[in-house]
Order: structure tokens, then sequence, then C-alpha cells
């Protein structure tokens, strides 16, 4: 009996030990697990605020929404990255404002799967030009060369208003182009633009599915 209570005793610290070890072992993937979780959220909301914005950097007007404090000397941080990424310039909405718009006006995602109907009245500003990107923000090859209209390529209205149609297949009056890029992006910019253009969703072009495929 005496040689066999060392042996148990032992038997009971490795137990012990090993159970220490276990704890310490889940504490720390524990740990880890937690600060991989909080970097891909935090770098995950990160990037959708830089691509979408928030209520304090960008202004909605129906399905359009424009950067408002671009060209401030005290520029947000995300409206900094914004144009980084982008590779341009922030210029004053007075000067220039630019808007996007990636979905539809009930709230559906551009796709190049299904056809659209972008009506507007005459936008008051100096110049203006719509061009259409994929979901990378590239231009759409496609063998007309056509990505945009602006305010002297547009066949408008003799009151300035016009419609153009997003379509894969050529369409009469003002067509663009999608191809199969797949998910879409609007940007319309505007060369010194009235301020009601923005106090009202009316003013801007309206965008509205026609069908699908």
């Amino acid at each position: 009996m005496a040689s066999t209570t060392p042996t148990v005793s032992f038997g009971f610290q490795l137990v012990r030990i090993r159970r220490a070890v276990l704890a310490w072992i889940s504490l720390l993937a524990n740990a880890i697990l937690f600060v991989a979780l909080a970097l891909v959220v935090g770098v995950g909301s990160a990037f959708y605020v830089v691509d979408n914005g928030t209520r304090l950097t960008t202004q909605r007007t129906g399905p359009w929404s424009m950067w408002s404090r671009s060209g401030q000397r005290d520029l947000d941080p995300y409206t900094r990255a914004r144009y980084a990424k982008l590779g341009s310039l922030p210029v004053s909405t007075q000067i220039a404002a630019t808007w996007e718009a990636r979905y539809d006006v009930e709230g559906r995602r551009l796709h190049s799967s299904c056809e659209y109907l972008i009506e507007a009245e005459a936008i008051d500003a100096t110049w203006f030009n719509l061009v259409v990107y994929d979901d990378h923000g590239l231009l759409i090859p496609n063998s007309a060369e056509r990505h945009s209209f602006t305010s002297q390529t547009i066949a408008a209205n003799p009151d300035g208003s016009f419609f153009i149609v997003l379509a894969r297949e050529a369409r009469p009056g003002n067509w663009l182009p999608v191809g199969g890029a797949g998910r879409l992006t609007l940007m319309l910019t505007m060369i010194e633009p009235k301020p009601t253009v923005a106090e009202s969703a009316a003013l801007l072009p309206s965008i509205r599915r026609i069908g699908c495929r």
C-alpha cells in the first residue's frame, strides 16, 4: 500500500496540470478568436463605410447618394479614404457634385441582367456627365465604345428633360450598354449645380427597372 500512494498522488498531479494547461489553451484560443472577430468586424465595417458612407458623411436623395463633406478643410478619415480609393481629389460640392446610385427606385441592386429606364428633368447645372460602371468601378467594354452621356452628347427634349436606357442590346435613343457586367453603379457628376438640385429627389434622375431576364 505504501508503494502505491506516491504513484496515485503523482497521477492526480498530472491530471491537475493537464486540466490547467487545457484551461489556458482554451482561454488563449478564446482571446485569439475575440481579437480576430474584432478585426474582421472592424475592418469590414470600415470598408462598408468607405463604400457606402454614413449619415454624417453622405447625403441621400432617392436612390442617389453624395459625399457631402468633400472639399472641406476638416475632412473626416472616411471621406479621405473614399477619395484615396477612387484615386481622385475631393472637390467642393458647390463646384462639382458627384452622385452615385447602386439601386433602383424600389431599392433593388442594379444588375446587367435587367433593363432600366433613367428619366430626368432638365438638370440645373453648368455641365453634367452620367456614367455606368461595373461593381469594381471600371468602365464596361462594348463594341459601341459608349460608356456615358454628357449634357453635350445627350439627345434631350426641347425642355431639357431626357431619358437613358441601360440594356445589353441596343435600344433607340440614349442607350448605355451594360453587357454581362453583373452589378452596376451609376455616377452622375454635375459642374456648378444649383443648390436646389440636392434638395429634392425629383430634380435627380429616377431609375426604374423595366424588366429582367
